[in-house]
């Protein structure tokens, strides 16, 4: 990491503010208000006895106590909140990558044990984008309540955790206050859990799963960051109903976490969902309000006098806990052997696949003409980039209904797509002049000879293999462009087979997609479905690139508008499906010639497909 990391992450941190994902995003920040308003009205004006101290008082002095914002444990949080932004940044940095080696190492496990297969043995739908919503909620939770679970039962884990519980005063910055062991040890079962969902429902559905998103976060924990999250590190008493409790952890059932009664410790260690913590014993429920204090115990709440003992008293103690004596000889023994096995096992898959692994790397792009030079030098050295996707597409009249430039967003779109679920391939500018003869009577189309096109096919094909790269793959969108790209993918790759480099035609994306079936399956008859410009075109730029259709028509006086087929009865929907056939008969293909029998996304691809 160097100084502009470093300077990006500290001012990302001072920006928390504004980014949903971030537990103290202003929109949870209101919504916490809100509901500290409802417990200080309920308190105050409903409850006589048993109750927080402060609510007898105004609002803002009890959401707002100077003895806890001013508290010297707050200040610590605060300073604190700043300087771990920059350990943060890097440990970030890595589960990312680690979430990512994760889901590939399930992913080929599965494929291992029950084979590759072609078809969807779960067809997408909005069942399994809401199932996948839960399931992933319910291992990101079981993810962090484990590793508490862990972090509270196993000695030197409690040594890096004690950091947290030694805030002697709760606010909203508390959440923050956690060693960077902490943080890494979390993230890292988290990813784990999370490339386990990621993979099974990659498995199943042939397709990268997505979830139903708020603002970004999935809608289950963006749900819970609305209702209260923030009152679990405050002095808001909002405690659930008792049978709520048993399945949601309400913010007064952290506050006893954090409490320094021995009746509470080790107590409520979930996040979202409480039925953990019944499962493991560790529930607690509260029956009214219980004035608590907080911080390690009783007697040395915390022992941390400034934020640099915060970072390095943890790993003093752990040392002495670690270190071989009559007592703890043994216990140490056992923590290094577990340690030492997990790396070796780790080691083991990086020697192993090393194709995977290599795939873990992540372009800032998959076009090349969003590249730098060192960019995609470094890719094809050291990164396993030898792919290249050339597509064609053309500037040609598609009727008075849709823009010239069609074939160059379907073709970009999907060339990326491509591109991202090979996992080792960019894709070259679009290619748009292209021979247009038969649409030149049109006002704008752009035509050039086909020997033209078939030397500007040749040259850029050579440019490609003199950098290094080995499969070299011709992407047409426009039926004219299929001819030119048979005859010099064959020229070429004749002329350089003995150097192991491949030079393909990919013929099945435009000529062997089942596309014309498939509405044929549905109902719509040839001359419904058309050729130029109909259903299919118009339906895949309605979903690609929908500001290139035009529904107030400009139409010339005696002129053919220059399309067939009926466009009206073109859909999004349709569209969307006439997109995954193309892609998916061109993988298919480039999976075959290149005998890649499975699909391997890199940490890139993990986003929404098709959006």
């Amino acid at each position: 990491m160097d100084f502009y990391d470093i300077k990006v992450s500290i001012i990302e941190r001072w920006g928390a503010i504004s980014a949903p994902a971030e537990r103290i995003f202003w929109l949870y920040l209101i919504s916490a208000l809100i509901l500290a308003f409802l417990s200080w009205a309920y308190y105050r004006y409903l409850v006589k006895t048993k109750k927080p101290e402060k609510t007898s008082g105004d609002f803002f002095s009890y959401v707002f106590d100077k003895d806890v914002y001013l508290h010297r444990s707050a200040i610590q949080d605060y300073a604190y909140f700043f300087i771990n932004a920059i350990f943060t940044f890097g440990i970030i940095a890595q589960l990312l990558l680690s979430s990512y080696f994760f889901m590939m190492a399930f992913y080929h496990l599965l494929g291992a044990l029950f084979g590759v297969h072609e078809e969807a043995l779960l067809p997408s739908s909005l069942w399994t984008l809401g199932l996948y919503t839960v399931i992933s909620a319910l291992f990101l939770d079981f993810a962090v309540f484990i590793t508490h679970y862990a972090q509270h039962k196993i000695p030197i884990l409690w040594e890096f955790h004690k950091v947290h519980h030694s805030a002697e005063v709760l606010n909203p910055v508390t959440f923050y206050r956690m060693h960077p062991v902490d943080l890494f040890l979390t993230g890292l079962v988290a990813a784990l859990l999370a490339g386990l969902a990621f993979a099974g429902f990659f498995y199943l559905t042939n397709e990268v799963p997505t979830v139903f998103e708020v603002m970004g976060l999935n809608i289950i924990v963006f749900i819970f960051y609305i209702f209260g999250y923030n009152l679990r590190h405050s002095q808001i008493w909002l405690s659930y109903p008792v049978w709520i409790s048993h399945f949601l952890v309400s913010p007064a059932q952290h506050q006893i976490h954090h409490s320094t009664d021995t009746k509470h410790y080790d107590k409520n260690l979930g996040l979202i969902f409480a039925f953990w913590d019944k499962l493991f014993g560790t529930l607690y429920i509260p029956k009214g309000f219980e004035k608590l204090s907080y911080g390690i115990n009783k007697k040395n709440p915390n022992p941390f006098r400034n934020v640099k003992d915060m970072y390095i008293q943890p790993f003093q103690n752990a040392w002495k806990l670690i270190r071989p004596n009559k007592e703890t000889h043994e216990r140490a023994v056992t923590f290094l052997f577990v340690f030492v096995f997990c790396m070796a096992g780790y080691i083991l898959f990086l020697a192993i696949d090393k194709e995977t692994i290599a795939n873990t790397y992540s372009l800032a792009s998959v076009n090349i003409e969003d590249l730098t030079w060192t960019e995609i030098q470094d890719a094809l050295d050291n990164h396993h980039y030898k792919t290249v996707i050339i597509p064609t597409g053309g500037t040609e009249q598609n009727g008075a209904h849709i823009i010239l430039g069609k074939h160059n967003y379907i073709i970009r779109h999907n060339a990326e797509e491509i591109a991202r679920q090979l996992g080792n391939a960019m894709v070259a500018p679009v290619i748009s002049y292209v021979p247009e003869d038969m649409h030149m009577e049109w006002a704008g189309t752009i035509t050039i000879p086909e020997d033209t096109f078939e030397s500007l096919l040749e040259a850029t094909a050579e440019s490609f293999i003199s950098h290094g790269f080995k499969n070299i793959l011709f992407l047409g969108d426009s039926y004219g462009n299929q001819p030119a790209q048979e005859k010099i993918a064959k020229k070429l790759s004749d002329q350089w087979q003995d150097k192991g480099i491949i030079v393909a035609h990919i013929s099945d994306y435009y000529s062997g997609n089942g596309q014309m079936q498939w509405l044929l399956d549905h109902g719509y008859s040839k001359i419904k479905i058309g050729g130029h410009a109909g259903i299919r075109d118009t339906s895949e730029m309605l979903f690609i690139h929908p500001e290139g259709f035009r529904r107030n028509l400009v139409l010339i006086d005696g002129r053919v508008t220059g399309n067939d087929g009926d466009y009206h009865l073109a859909k999004k929907k349709i569209g969307k499906k006439m997109t995954h056939l193309k892609i998916d008969a061109a993988l298919k293909q480039i999976r075959n010639l290149l005998k890649e029998e499975a699909k391997t996304p890199t940490a890139a691809t993990i986003v929404k497909p098709y959006q």
